[in-house]
């Protein structure tokens, strides 16, 4: 998912207003291969994932399962898109139809892009889904959110990626493509109350926006205003003065948190709550607030800065927002014929995809993701020019 992470840094806010947060794209790239090996998982080893199957192994009800947990992973990017986006309000101050524009069209493209790449990968491999779900014994309910059968001509995947994922918050070309609606209607939904609130007014604001996703919108959106949230407790050094301790304590309790799968709850034996506040609830609130847990421990722990900074994860947060896009095409095309057919041994397979996929996001990044970056920054001070010139 993408985050243009150009706000503040660890430590003093107020010295760097403008640096970006290294740990923050490290952070991003460790979630978005932990997406990536959960819809993995989800197509060929669907017990390891609790939705997809009548079984799940016992490991997903441990913290362990933080390593593959996919939803938990989208809950990091939309916190992160709200700490991003309150940022880029903060400090821009560029007018909202803009900045509203500009956020449509850098998710939009990308988007529509990766469907043209899923629409190129169906020509070949049209019935790959259907063929696997009837030579499996139980297959995975995955299968179901895939494209199959009749592919259509090319303006479909163009009116999927531009229209249909942020209208119907789904797509079967491409399903990752379902927080596209979110990540826009979040990011506008913060873009407006920047405009609209002054600083001193903004924490007030924040908390009616906060009670408003509670009794009317669906989770996610919370995430939006709880990363809204923390970037003004980090603008204001509020977090700065905080116990020494809490930091420490935020991580493991938002991996542990974060990190179960559903029927943790009951498997826990916890007293009853509503599902949508159940340890393990798949887009459920917990994860939310772990998911801000540990936004906060890698903004003020050192060390883990450190090492969500080292080169590996930086170069994961480079190519996250492309690697998020162009996994899930070959999993329903090529790795499913493959792996009915027998044509590749599992663990061949298994390294195979995974080389390919990084090596498909790193592509998409330099010929997709980076040039509309580029373009729409030069859009952003054209339309920024004109529209002074029209109000003056």
């Amino acid at each position: 998912m993408d985050l243009l992470t150009t706000t503040g840094s660890v430590g003093d806010p107020a010295k760097h207003p403008a640096k970006r947060i290294l740990a923050f794209d490290g952070l991003r790239g460790v979630a978005a291969l932990a997406v990536v090996i959960f819809h993995f998982l989800c197509l060929l080893r669907p017990t390891y994932v609790p939705t997809m199957t009548s079984t799940s192994a016992a490991l997903t009800q441990t913290p362990i399962y933080v390593l593959w947990n996919g939803a938990f992973a989208v809950a990091i990017f939309f916190a992160l898109s709200g700490f991003v986006m309150a940022a880029a309000a903060d400090r821009r101050g560029q007018g909202l139809l803009v900045s509203s524009a500009a956020r449509y069209l850098r998710l939009a493209l990308p988007a529509t892009a990766s469907c043209l790449v899923a629409w190129l990968w169906l020509q070949t491999f049209s019935d790959a889904t259907q063929i696997m779900g009837a030579s499996l014994e139980e297959p995975s309910r995955w299968l179901g959110y895939t494209r199959q059968g009749e592919i259509g001509p090319i303006y479909h995947p163009i009116a999927d990626g531009l229209i249909s994922s942020f209208v119907k918050g789904s797509s079967l070309f491409n399903n990752v493509l379902w927080t596209m609606q979110v990540e826009l209607i979040g990011s506008l939904g913060i873009f407006v109350l920047y405009r609209l609130s002054t600083k001193l007014l903004r924490i007030g604001a924040l908390l009616l926006a906060g009670v408003a996703v509670l009794l009317v919108l669906p989770d996610a959106y919370l995430a939006f205003v709880l990363g809204a949230g923390l970037y003004e407790a980090h603008r204001s050094g509020v977090l700065e003065r905080l116990p020494s301790a809490f930091p420490l304590a935020a991580l493991l309790v938002g991996l542990v948190l974060g990190g179960v799968g559903p029927g943790s709850h009951e498997t826990w034996g916890l007293p009853y709550v509503p599902e949508r506040w159940q340890i393990g609830t798949e887009r459920g609130l917990v994860s939310i607030f772990a998911a801000v847990l540990l936004i906060y421990a890698a903004l003020m722990i050192p060390r883990l800065a450190d090492l969500l900074a080292a080169r590996v994860p930086l170069g994961l947060g480079r190519i996250s927002f492309s690697l998020y896009l162009v996994h899930v095409p070959p999993l329903y095309t090529i790795v499913a014929w493959a792996y009915v057919t027998g044509a590749i041994p599992f663990p061949l397979l298994a390294a195979l995809y995974f080389v390919g996929v990084l090596l498909m996001a790193w592509a998409f990044t330099l010929w997709v993701d980076e040039p509309v970056l580029r373009w729409l920054s030069a859009q952003r001070r054209k339309w920024t020019a004109q529209l002074g010139q029209s109000s003056a």
